[in-house]
């Protein structure tokens, strides 16, 4: 479903934005908002672009989960705001992903 691709594409592009808005001044922390953000919104919008298959849905999925784990291991010091944002970006783009490689399955695989 190119729709849920879409939706993924939007949050990456949010990841950029809010890495500006929310994060403004903290070098380490938007450096790596920006990077995942830039990674979700390429595969995302390859995903969207290409031919039904699932390795370009899987592969969101994984940068969705880099995201959330990337949560546990950067320093954000007071930047509580950023760091709930980036990991509800994380979440919502692992899910939509998930949803998207699942029914870009066969039919005889969902059974």
């Amino acid at each position: 479903m190119r729709t849920l691709s879409w939706i993924n594409l939007l949050l990456g592009l949010w990841l950029i934005i809010s890495a500006f808005v929310l994060s403004a001044g903290v070098a380490h922390v938007m450096a790596e908002e920006i990077t995942l953000g830039i990674i979700i919104a390429v595969l995302a919008t390859c995903a969207a672009l290409s031919q039904p298959g699932r390795a370009l849905s899987w592969s969101v999925v994984g940068a969705g989960l880099w995201t959330v784990i990337a949560v546990l291991f950067i320093n954000y010091d007071t930047l509580h705001a950023s760091k709930v944002n980036e990991l509800i970006v994380g979440l919502a783009v692992v899910i939509l992903a998930l949803i998207n490689a699942y029914r870009r399955l066969p039919t005889v695989l969902r059974s």
